[in-house]
């Protein structure tokens, strides 16, 4: 024969009694979908023009994903290269 349980007894547990738990579950089970600001600088350090490349730094400040509103997002600080080619 075979032991074990036929169902996860974790988060009924918890729902049981409808208060108790709750607060901890809340922002699981209740999803927002949010959008927030950013924002990003451009700067073209060397331009090519008889082939059209240029090249330069960025730097961009936004805020992480959140889960969906489940958890307080962190401030990202992004630095990088950009290369392009204008045709």
């Amino acid at each position: 024969g075979t032991t074990g349980y036929d169902m996860a007894q974790a988060l009924p547990g918890m729902e049981a009694d409808g208060v108790e738990g709750q607060e901890e579950l809340f922002k699981e089970t209740n999803k927002v979908f949010q959008v927030t600001d950013g924002t990003i600088e451009f700067a073209v350090n060397k331009v090519d023009p008889t082939s059209g490349e240029f090249s330069g730094v960025f730097v961009s400040e936004q805020l992480s994903d959140t889960d969906m509103g489940s958890k307080a997002p962190k401030k990202v600080l992004l630095k990088g290269i950009i290369f392009g080619k204008v045709g």
